[in-house]
């Protein structure tokens, strides 16, 4: 007897609704982006991915479930490309000052990352952002070892939370030197407690290129943010 057919209607289904979530996604992170997170985005992300308010509603119900679901796969996208770079350090400073390096150096290279993550804010550090979910156990391991200072730990989160979103402020804005994460890293090490010529040399070694994979978020949100920007000149 002949196999019995199978009906791919229900992954085809899926398939097209993932599609569309990661569209409202990518779409979400660029309003996000320009015109804050404290603004409601759902009619003008309805606009951007050429969708209906009735279709945006089967996926999300708020502008806040939408800031998460963005924020949230921006962070695993981040862990992704800081991990591997961070994993086998076993020194907690310098492995603090390559992550922190790495993040920045990430935001500097993709302005609409810099631009979603400064209007964000201290909201997207504290609430959603994994790659800062590390900090507080190896800045305690490097204060155990008397490189850091005896503070607090939410102390020290704060000095790097602020300092951080500073940094990506200005990122966002301007077009920054080179060299500039690293020293706001070995600045942040100084406020941290270390001294000047060990801040420096954690910050001097070379970093790999953090790529995001094609079908990323990121990578899909800056292409279409960088197509868009002629028109919008």
């Amino acid at each position: 007897m002949p196999a019995k057919s199978l009906d791919h209607r229900p992954r085809v289904a899926a398939e097209r609704r993932e599609r569309m979530r990661q569209r409202l996604i990518e779409s979400a992170m660029i309003v996000f982006a320009e015109k804050g997170v404290g603004a409601s985005v759902i009619p003008d992300v309805v606009a951007a991915a050429e969708v209906s308010q009735g279709s945006f509603y089967n996926y999300f119900r708020s502008n806040e479930e939408l800031l998460a679901a963005v924020a949230n796969e921006l962070s695993g996208e981040m862990v992704r490309l800081i991990e591997p770079v961070v994993g086998d350090i076993a020194d907690p400073a310098l492995r603090v000052a390559t992550a922190i390096r790495c993040y920045l150096n990430l935001a500097r290279g993709h302005r609409l990352l810099a631009r979603f993550l400064a209007a964000a804010g201290l909201r997207m550090t504290v609430q959603y952002q994994a790659t800062f979910r590390y900090l507080p156990a190896d800045l305690e391991e490097g204060q155990k070892q008397g490189v850091f200072a005896d503070v607090p730990l939410e102390i020290a989160l704060d000095l790097i939370g602020g300092a951080g979103i500073a940094a990506l402020d200005r990122m966002a804005r301007v077009r920054t030197r080179k060299a500039y994460p690293d020293a706001v890293t070995a600045a942040m090490l100084r406020m941290l407690g270390m001294g000047v010529a060990e801040a420096e040399r954690l910050t001097a070694g070379p970093l790999p290129k953090l790529t995001p994979a094609a079908d990323s978020l990121l990578a899909r949100a800056q292409a279409r943010a960088d197509a868009q920007a002629p028109a919008a000149a």
